[in-house]
């Protein structure tokens, strides 16, 4: 069972999986280098082949884009905590 089963299972529709994604090419400009046995390890990929994430949060070097990913997420979050 991974921790995302068991946080759906334990806390239902509570539970908000988001995953943040950035082009090879962006990662490169800062500076990130494929090392094998590290970025391709089970830690790094265990999620590639996860079903639907409720949240994609898109990182590939337009700040502006990112900060409104992460202002959405976080009204929402923070709209969820008002309940």
């Amino acid at each position: 069972m991974s921790d995302i089963q068991w946080f759906q299972e334990a806390y239902g529709a509570l539970t908000q999986t988001v995953r943040v994604v950035a082009s090879e090419q962006s990662r490169q400009q800062r500076g990130w280098v494929f090392t094998r046995g590290v970025d391709d390890a089970e830690s790094e990929c265990g999620l590639d082949s996860f079903g639907d994430f409720d949240w994609v949060i898109e990182n590939h070097g337009d700040e502006q884009c990112l900060e409104d990913q992460l202002e959405n997420l976080l009204e929402f979050i923070h709209a969820k905590l008002q309940r």
